[in-house]
């Protein structure tokens, strides 16, 4: 009959809540500490975590970032934030990590978008800056 039924369920309780997320004069400094959760990959080319997990990275100066990335042709742009433990490695978000959050005091501050691998030393992890689509983002909320 050309109805169209919707559904809400309310997952909302003691663990689980809606998150905030970053306005536009959201002031994230450099290194400073942020969680990235998710289900991906925990190494390049793995499978899939059966469970959700999270890592504590730090975010990475945006020149530095840029300049690593020029040296494969990649540009970042103020659209985007970086995070990792830069020149260590062995923390990131993976494949399959994308779409996720990336927060900074239980606030969203990044999307998971893209990166050269997981977890390398030179490489970190490229977010969407969410401050820079938070109009966008309640608008269409």
């Amino acid at each position: 009959n050309g109805r169209r039924s919707s559904y809400s369920t309310n997952y909302i309780n003691n663990a689980v809540r809606p998150a905030s997320i970053a306005g536009a004069n959201y002031n994230l400094g450099d290194n400073q500490v942020v969680w990235a959760a998710g289900w991906g990959t925990t190494s390049a080319g793995g499978s899939a975590s059966e469970q959700l997990r999270h890592v504590q990275i730090w975010t990475v100066n945006q020149n530095v970032c840029a300049q690593r990335y020029a040296t494969v042709g990649d540009t970042i742009t103020a659209n985007m934030l970086c995070s990792g433990w830069l020149d260590v490695g062995g923390r990131d978000q993976c494949q399959g990590d994308s779409g996720g959050p990336l927060y900074h005091n239980r606030v969203v501050v990044g999307v998971c978008s893209w990166g050269r691998g997981c977890a390398q030393p030179f490489f970190p992890g490229v977010n969407a800056r969410v401050s820079r689509y938070t109009a966008w983002i309640q608008s269409n909320a």
